[in-house]
């Protein structure tokens, strides 16, 4: 067990954190950038999940040149994906990162999110009796991301959170209070820190015309409904290409389903009104979620960042469910006609359209990073932090 830390001990604060996908990096590299440039911590950065894969090569040469810590790679993916590649590679992950956190020992163990990578390092540091540190706890979506997240939350021994709702459901659920500490969405600072493309830039890249109204789109499978990424998907493209709009679509995440997803973006990318990137990077992909005429699809960037370039969403099926949100996001089912429907309504209805106005973004003011950094340096770890039952 841990004994009390303090500032005026003479070593640096040792932290270890997981990236296991390039959304889930992209929300924290703001965070793991403040870390690494504090003289207070020593940083490490696993990095695992679909970033291994040879698809995502560029996404892992941009974490190495960021230097944001020590890196090490742990592979867990094979090529497969689907429901039983998922379930072994929580197994591989859990094995191959055991002997990694077991030699760096590190005061906390940061996790974020809902993904199987981040649980698999919870059960791992749970039986090294490593504190772990877990943000957007409390949060929800409705799907099984829920259930893993709720998992990871039981693991952890601090919360930080990204609204006062995931906060009270913490409490709620039987986590003390003295170890929620609500800071915001990590996210968010990405945003007030990024130079972005400019509208004539982006209109470069992708061969936009001069003031073109485009769609920006991501999919990615919802694991219980992995069986239904085909047709799924089939409805959301007939509704992107009856708009008439050019789109801008990013490939979906490597859950179970995304083959399917994948398979039906390379059938129609060479048609000129869709343009498929697989990676578009966070500045890429944040300036176009900035100048975009409406954002479709299932991304938690229609939740979490859209409202604050009050960007219009129209958010498709149940991914995304129960999260809260902001009033620019207009829910749909996985149909063509309602689809097509809600971005017209989008771009037309004109009380909606005035009420974009004053959408204000109720997960933080993107500095979440500076809350997390101050608390970590000057928290004091007590004896029984560990046992969390003696609370």
């Amino acid at each position: 067990m841990h004994v009390v830390w303090s500032m005026s001990m003479k070593c640096r604060r040792k932290l270890v954190s997981v990236t296991g996908s390039r959304s889930d990096y992209s929300l924290m590299s703001k965070l793991f950038q403040t870390i690494s440039r504090d003289t207070a911590f020593s940083h490490h950065l696993v990095v695992t999940g679909m970033l291994l894969q040879s698809d995502h090569s560029d996404v892992l040469s941009a974490i190495t040149a960021d230097g944001y810590g020590e890196l090490h790679l742990v592979p867990s993916f094979g090529l497969k994906q689907d429901a039983p590649a998922m379930a072994i590679a929580l197994g591989e992950t859990i094995k191959k990162m055991t002997p990694i956190l077991t030699s760096i020992a590190p005061d906390f163990l940061i996790l974020q999110g809902d993904r199987g990578e981040m649980l698999a390092g919870a059960i791992a540091a749970a039986y090294l009796n490593i504190p772990i540190v877990h943000l957007s706890g409390g949060d929800r979506s409705g799907t099984i991301d829920d259930s893993i997240r709720n998992a990871i939350s039981k693991f952890a021994h601090l919360h930080l959170t990204t609204c006062s709702d995931s906060s009270q459901r913490l409490v709620e659920s039987g986590e003390s209070i003295s170890r929620v500490v609500e800071v915001g969405e990590p996210g968010l600072d990405v945003i007030s820190d990024l130079t972005f493309l400019s509208r004539k830039e982006l209109e470069q890249e992708f061969g936009l015309s001069d003031g073109e109204s485009f769609i920006l789109a991501c999919q990615h499978p919802v694991t219980t409904e992995a069986a239904n990424s085909g047709s799924q998907i089939a409805e959301t493209l007939a509704a992107l290409k009856a708009t008439g709009l050019r789109v801008i679509m990013t490939y979906p995440n490597n859950d179970a389903g995304s083959s399917e997803i994948i398979h039906a973006l390379q059938a129609c990318a060479a048609e000129d009104w869709i343009c498929v990137v697989k990676n578009l990077g966070s500045r890429r992909f944040l300036s176009l979620l900035k100048h975009c005429a409406v954002f479709v699809g299932n991304s938690s960037s229609g939740i979490w960042e859209s409202p604050s370039f009050r960007t219009p969403v129209v958010n498709i099926g149940t991914r995304q469910h129960m999260r809260m949100r902001a009033n620019n996001v207009v829910d749909v089912s996985h149909d063509r006609n309602k689809i097509s429907s809600a971005i017209q309504f989008c771009r037309s209805d004109s009380t909606f359209r005035a009420g974009l106005n004053s959408v204000v973004n109720p997960y933080g003011d993107g500095r979440s990073s500076q809350r997390i950094v101050a608390f970590l340096k000057d928290f004091v770890i007590p004896s029984n932090f560990l046992s969390k039952w003696l609370d």
